[in-house]
C-alpha cells in the first residue's frame, strides 16, 4: 500500500490527537468527544427554536455559538467528574492516546471525505480508500 500526501496528513492529525489524549488522559479525551457530542446535539435539536425565534443573523449566530459552548461545558463537566478516578497512571495516559488517536483518525477520514464529495476537491488517499472499501 502506497500512501499519498492527504493519508500523511490523515495520519498525522490522529498522531497529534494522540499525544494530546495522552497529555488529557483517557478522561480528557472521553470528555472531550462527549462535549462535542452534547454541541452538535444541542444545535441538532435547538437550532429550529432558534432560527424561529431570533431574526437577526449576527444574533442568531450568537445564540447559537453560546448554546453549543453551554452544552459542550456541562457534558464535559459531567464526564470528566464522573471518569476522573476510574484509571491510574499510566493506563489513563495511554487509554486518553489511544481514544483520541482513533477519534483523531476518524476526524480526519471524514475531513477528507467531504473534501471529496461534498466540496469536490481530489483527495487522493489510500486510507479513505480502505476505509470506504471496508465500511461500504
Amino acid at each position: 500500500m502506497e500512501l499519498g500526501t492527504s493519508d500523511y496528513v490523515i495520519l498525522g492529525v490522529s498522531l497529534a490527537a494522540a499525544i494530546l489524549g495522552m497529555f488529557g488522559g483517557f478522561s480528557g479525551a472521553l470528555a472531550f468527544l462527549a462535549g462535542v457530542g452534547a454541541a452538535v446535539a444541542a444545535l441538532r435539536f435547538g437550532w429550529p427554536f432558534l432560527d424561529a425565534n431570533i431574526a437577526t443573523p449576527w444574533l442568531l449566530a450568537l445564540a447559537a455559538i453560546a448554546v453549543a459552548l453551554i452544552a459542550f461545558g456541562i457534558a464535559r463537566f459531567i464526564v470528566k467528574k464522573t471518569v476522573k478516578n476510574l484509571l491510574a497512571q499510566p493506563a489513563d495516559a495511554i487509554f486518553g492516546g489511544l481514544t483520541a488517536a482513533v477519534a483523531g483518525f476518524a476526524a480526519a477520514l471524514a475531513g477528507a471525505y467531504a473534501m471529496q464529495n461534498l466540496l469536490g476537491v481530489a483527495v487522493d488517499s489510500t486510507l479513505l480508500g480502505e476505509v470506504l472499501g471496508f465500511v461500504g
